[in-house]
């Protein structure tokens, strides 16, 4: 072309055969000598600034040789401000990104900014999983516009998994393909909603777009479903996802749940995925904005306590741990931060924020507990921050050998875990049961038994329960002595002389009120020396079983 596209603005179209219809146009205001306008990555966003031409080839530069260091465990906490973006490599190079912080709902800058980083780290341009822990602007960005959309719609970046917590779903209800965000999105577990929740949805439950064909439900207790090298003994434990087990302040009203037309709906940040990852010695743990105490926001919506049931279902000391919520004065609670102990802990909040991160009261707490802080930039400028390290930067925590790491360059050497059980908690129906009974012992055993099973991956305490057999008839009910626990996957036996008829009889397990049936089973013949058993353990009953007392089912 030659004299075609003015030098002080233009705009630049391609359109159909039939000269009308447009398929792309951009618009620019200014123009430098020998200096084009482009894409980055090819087909990407348009640059804000010019670019160097490259006409007949690739706009994408070609990738740096990466910083990571191989067969090194690298976090790095980048410097998003008031957000969150954790980049983290195994020792064989496998990667997550855990979320992406945009200032505003209609910009792609927190994106453009996390893709060169992810380049310039990793040396490449694909991610094995990418996460948003809930569904926040400044965790996850706006679908549409910038973001984890961004990441993989308009930055080039690739990647297998995205993993996800279960918020909702798109249903289309009129069946037009379309989703409408306002009135086709089904909520799962939510309280507080907004327009990033509902086009997140949209895009992320859509099976035709690039998220919703590599979108996984984070599972719970999963120690698999994130491989960062698990062959190098690399875990990543999914902790907790969607407050499963979490209660409201009442006791008894599940957190999880869809909250969004209570009275005083549940925080989205209540919803947050924590992931607890272990390499030999060294542990680290990251909660997105996960709240540690029971409390109601001036904007009518309730905060909950995951950060306790987070605290028990580790129940150890970690080396390391991302402050949960920038260090709001919900988060870090005195539980979470004395079962943890960590040696180090990392403050992602901005030098612009307008909410108080961090809180004083976790910077004390953090402090009185020897937790040495470090923080991308600083927060509210009025804290005190006694000794904190302030990066202006990234914070990268590396990992040698499972045993030696560095946080900000700062050497550290992880130990062996003082583990903390948590404290058992009494079952609801359905949590212990009967698993196997012998009624008829001959030779291989001298008495009858009755053996409970604990399919859950808590404490159980069972103390003051009944084993009883036929209703207001038969023997009298025997009760499990005091200080009976239960330990997740674990067996209990009672042995009894001449309880259990022989020709048929009931078992049944009660509550300590001697009353609420936790569970039950009828037979109605016996062999000797053979067992009724759960195949596999807790499930369908058999009969004649190679009796195993105390141990798996066969």
């Amino acid at each position: 072309l030659s004299s075609y596209l003015n030098n002080t603005g233009d705009d630049v179209r391609f359109l159909a055969q039939d000269g009308t219809t447009v398929h792309d146009a951009y618009t620019y205001t200014s123009a430098t000598t020998d200096m084009s306008w482009c894409r980055k990555p090819d087909g990407g966003s348009w640059s804000a600034t010019e670019c160097s031409p490259t006409q007949g080839s690739t706009n994408t530069p070609p990738l740096p040789a990466g910083t990571w260091t191989p067969g090194t465990l690298e976090i790095h906490v980048l410097n998003v401000g008031q957000g969150e973006s954790q980049l983290i490599i195994g020792p064989t190079g496998k990667t997550l990104l855990i979320g992406i912080s945009e200032e505003n709902w209609n910009t792609n800058q927190g994106a453009t900014w996390v893709a060169s980083e992810i380049r310039r780290i990793t040396g490449s341009s694909h991610l094995d999983y990418v996460m948003a822990s809930h569904w926040h602007l400044d965790h996850m960005g706006y679908a549409g516009y910038g973001g984890i959309w961004s990441l993989l719609e308009q930055q080039g970046i690739t990647a297998d998994v995205l993993i996800d917590r279960d918020g909702a779903t798109w249903v289309d209800s009129n069946s037009d393909g379309i989703c409408d965000p306002d009135l086709e999105v089904v909520w799962h577990n939510a309280g507080t909603v907004s327009g990033t929740a509902r086009n997140w949805t949209c895009w992320a439950t859509d099976p035709r777009t690039i998220g919703g064909q590599i979108r996984q439900l984070a599972q719970i207790n999963s120690t698999t479903q994130i491989d960062l090298g698990l062959a190098s003994g690399v875990t990543v434990k999914v902790v907790q996802v969607d407050a499963q087990g979490v209660m409201q302040v009442d006791g008894v009203t599940p957190v999880a749940g869809d909250h969004t037309l209570d009275t005083l709906p549940t925080s989205e940040n209540d919803y947050s995925i924590t992931l607890w990852l272990n390499w030999g010695k060294f542990d680290f743990v990251t909660g997105g904005d996960t709240d540690g105490e029971y409390a109601t926001s001036s904007f009518g919506y309730s905060y909950n306590d995951e950060e306790t049931d987070v605290a028990a279902r580790i129940g150890q000391e970690v080396e390391v741990i991302a402050v949960n919520h920038h260090g709001s004065s919900h988060s870090t609670n005195a539980t979470y931060v004395g079962t943890l102990n960590p040696d180090a802990a990392i403050i992602s909040s901005g030098s612009t924020n307008t909410y108080g991160h961090p809180d004083q009261t976790v910077l004390d707490r953090l402090y009185n507990n020897g937790t040495m802080r470090y923080l991308t930039q600083m927060g509210d400028p009025t804290r005190n921050y006694y000794d904190s390290v302030i990066a202006n930067g990234n914070v990268m925590v590396q990992v040698t050998d499972g045993v030696n790491y560095t946080v900000h360059g700062t050497p550290y050497v992880a130990t062996d875990p003082v583990v903390t059980p948590p404290a058992p908690r009494t079952p609801v129906v359905g949590e212990v049961l009967l698993n196997e009974f012998l009624p008829a012992p001959q030779t291989l055993f001298t008495t009858e038994w009755v053996e409970l099973y604990n399919p859950t991956a808590d404490r159980l305490d069972i103390s003051g329960m009944w084993i009883d057999d036929l209703a207001g008839a038969g023997g009298a009910p025997k009760q499990i002595p005091a200080a009976t626990i239960l330990e997740p996957g674990s067996y209990y036996f009672m042995e009894m002389a001449s309880y259990l008829n022989n020709t048929g009889d009931d078992v049944r397990l009660l509550g300590t009120d001697g009353a609420l049936v936790y569970d039950a089973y009828t037979y109605t013949s016996t062999s000797y020396d053979l067992s009724y058993c759960r195949l596999p353990n807790g499930g369908t009953w058999t009969a004649n079983c190679t009796a195993t007392k105390g141990t798996a089912n066969p």
